[in-house]
């Protein structure tokens, strides 16, 4: 009996522990990091590798980003697209940046069924049924066209121009703005659009300034919307101006030449200075990894890996067909999360679910 028990022990000391296996999903993210517009595409990168990075050194669920760069234009996020799904068989698609160059892809992830996760735009396609693979966590280009019409609304103006990105993301949110101004009793006098990813605003200035109006809404990147309102200021100027959060006031800020009444309305809370856990845990690992100068666009990138991680874990603790399960669960599991809820606005009402940031 002794020895038996003596057996038995030395064998359980000698017997190997067999580690957990880990499990692992693959993601793909097409976004801008060369171009006019990079910077935007680079902070969202930076945050999601960040809350990955510190995730997967902690956890038996490894998920794997890769990143390709498209430059903000539709044919290279036609190119990547096809890349991450027939060569890198990809779980999912995630992060990707604007609105002309998801529109370019709606088509490739249906065809495929592949979800996509947290796209950089407020494009109200993105969220109707027959994109139901496709999981938003911001608010969309209609409900920052209404903070944008009460803002000024509330300023006494009474009229206003539109300056336009003449592409799907101008034609979206130019729709948006339309309709809340409309809403609000705001009349619009002028509108004029410019070429993606150019500077190419004399039509634009031309029109809009000659008529003195009382505010300016401007659909584009930062680099042309700090452009126009720099050249506003130059020909004495100062009508109020509003762009959407896809400009970045971030990355705006430091374009600007002068001070001006303008706004950018944001989807998500500061990262400096909100105080839901998840930002502590952003502001730690960000200075951790030696960096500094945090803004929105890195703290979305970092809360879209968050949820993404929640997501994750829920379909591979099950054994389901990952992308499936992501693209049934996606939605409701990102949703109800407390603090994505808080930090995105998720239960806020029209027009109050969006962040007014005063350049000035």
């Amino acid at each position: 009996m002794l020895s038996a028990l003596l057996l038995s022990l030395t064998l359980d000391v000698a017997m190997p522990v067999v580690a957990k296996q880990k499990q692992s999903l693959s993601l793909g993210m097409s976004c801008a990091l060369t171009g006019p517009a990079q910077e935007i595409g680079k902070a969202l990168k930076i945050g999601a590798q960040l809350y990955f990075d510190n995730h997967n050194r902690h956890s038996d669920t490894i998920i794997n980003l890769t990143v390709l760069d498209d430059g903000y234009e539709p044919i290279n996020t036609v190119a990547n697209t096809h890349e991450f799904i027939t060569q890198r068989k990809v779980d999912a698609l995630f992060g990707y940046m604007g609105t002309p160059t998801t529109a370019a892809i709606v088509d490739l992830i249906s065809k495929h069924q592949v979800p996509l996760l947290f796209p950089y735009s407020g494009a109200a396609f993105l969220r109707n049924l027959e994109t139901s693979n496709v999981i938003n966590l911001r608010t969309s280009y209609d409900d920052e066209a209404m903070a944008h019409a009460q803002y000024f609304k509330d300023r006494g103006v009474k009229s206003v121009g539109i300056v336009i990105q003449a592409d799907e993301f101008g034609l979206e949110a130019g729709s948006s703005t339309l309709k809340a101004l409309a809403s609000k009793g705001l009349a619009v006098k002028q509108t004029a659009r410019f070429r993606r990813n150019t500077q190419d605003l004399a039509i634009a200035l031309k029109k809009l300034l000659p008529l003195r109006l009382d505010a300016i809404v401007l659909i584009g990147t930062y680099v042309p919307v700090a452009e126009f309102i720099n050249t506003a200021a130059e020909q004495g100027q100062e009508p109020w101006f509003a762009a959407m959060s896809f400009t970045s006031e971030s990355a705006l800020r430091p374009h600007l030449k002068q001070s001006s009444r303008a706004i950018v309305t944001e989807v998500v809370a500061d990262p400096n200075t909100c105080q839901q856990p998840l930002c502590d845990a952003f502001r730690r690992d960000f200075s951790a990894a030696g960096m500094s100068n945090a803004n929105r666009l890195h703290f979305e990138g970092y809360l879209n890996a968050y949820a993404m991680t929640l997501i994750a874990e829920f379909c591979l603790q099950r054994q389901a067909p990952t992308s499936s399960c992501i693209a049934q669960n996606g939605a409701l599991i990102s949703s109800q999360d407390p603090q994505l809820a808080t930090l995105f606005k998720l239960s806020k009402p029209v027009g109050e679910n969006s962040y007014i940031v005063p350049l000035n």
